[in-house]
């Protein structure tokens, strides 16, 4: 177990609090239960959901579930403050140490939509404060990125940029031909992969932090609200963003819808990113929209396909489109999937 882990489960380094739907229980209870609180979930955007199960099972569940939030069990003497930190509003299955610890629950053989639904009424979506301030971030290294010209002149103006999300296409074979492209990836699941792995930007929404060494990337977020705290974490850890940052939300003209419930992917605003920099060529891969015959990621094929519930096909297809529409230079793509969805093929979401 992480040292992470280990401070989560104590109630600390939890993630923002926000109402939370906590599925609690085995492996094979969470994978039973998980399509049907997804689906209940869709219905309402307003609330979180945590996974959680004793700390050996956890390796696994991130690698099924790598969208969703995947916690530790707490120790008992601390379950109260913990659920209270994550602001749970309701637990399905159990807790170690007592049904439900002070918070509504149900039971897992009593879990159906219909019971679920009665108990989380619609509510709005809570504007989430954002954190006040960058100076510790900007004092021990990196420098916001304010906008697409500011982006643009700390790249040296590139000329090719390869954008690769985290799906098998992105290490097709005929990327070596563009090894000396600016590259931008999504999110940190690629390391480890050996196969590009020193990118000038990385997109992401995780709180993963960056390597310890080699290559610290530029690190842009959709929003402030997200990527001001995550970035905290970086700076007390020392590995702040020397490469610099941004917050997407933060650009004008905006790039894409950024306040709705649903909002476009990492790998969907990198390729706004990309376009709106005016290279000559971009190339495009790993954007297999989540139906790719092998898997979501390189060599998994056990991890969740799918969208997550902030996340949807018809969005990222209608930003990918927008910008390509618009850029002037080359654009390859190599992801078929996407290709096919973008030429109008019913069977790839378009």
């Amino acid at each position: 177990m992480t040292l992470a882990d280990h401070l989560q489960r104590l109630g600390l380094s939890l993630p923002q609090a926000r109402p939370t739907v906590l599925l609690a229980g085995t492996t094979g209870e969470i994978d039973r239960l998980y399509p049907m609180l997804d689906a209940v979930l869709r219905q309402r955007p307003a609330y979180r959901l945590a996974l959680a199960a004793d700390h050996p099972e956890i390796p696994a569940l991130r690698r099924r579930y790598p969208h969703e939030l995947v916690l530790p069990l707490p120790n008992a003497f601390g379950a109260r403050r913990w659920l209270r930190r994550l602001e749970t509003v309701l637990i399905v299955g159990h807790m170690p140490n007592g049904p439900s610890a002070g918070v509504d629950a149900i039971p897992v053989v009593d879990a159906s939509p219909e019971a679920l639904l009665e108990r989380l009424p619609r509510r709005d979506i809570a504007v989430v404060p954002v954190p006040a301030g960058t100076f510790l971030i900007d004092l021990l290294g990196g420098r916001r990125i304010g906008s697409i010209a500011d982006l643009a002149m700390r790249l040296g103006n590139p000329q090719t940029v390869v954008c690769l999300g985290n799906g098998p296409s992105s290490e097709d074979p005929r990327l070596a031909a563009y090894g000396g492209a600016t590259l931008f990836r999504v999110n940190w699941n690629w390391r480890g992969r050996d196969w590009m792995t020193a990118p000038d930007v990385v997109f992401t929404a995780d709180p993963d932090l960056p390597g310890a060494h080699g290559r610290r990337p530029i690190i842009v977020f959709p929003r402030a609200a997200l990527g001001r705290p995550i970035l905290m974490r970086h700076a007390m850890a020392l590995r702040p963003p020397s490469a610099g940052y941004a917050f997407l939300d933060g650009f004008a003209p905006p790039l894409a819808d950024l306040a709705s419930p649903v909002i476009p992917t990492n790998g969907a605003l990198m390729i706004a990113v990309a376009t709106a920099l005016r290279p000559e060529r971009i190339v495009i891969a790993g954007m297999d929209l989540y139906s790719h015959p092998e898997g979501r990621y390189p060599g998994d094929t056990a991890a969740q396909d799918g969208y997550s519930r902030e996340h949807d096909a018809t969005t990222d297809l209608a930003l990918i489109r927008k910008s390509l529409r618009a850029f002037e230079g080359e654009a390859v793509i190599l992801s078929d999937n996407l290709r096919l969805a973008l030429a109008g093929h019913p069977e790839n979401g378009a």
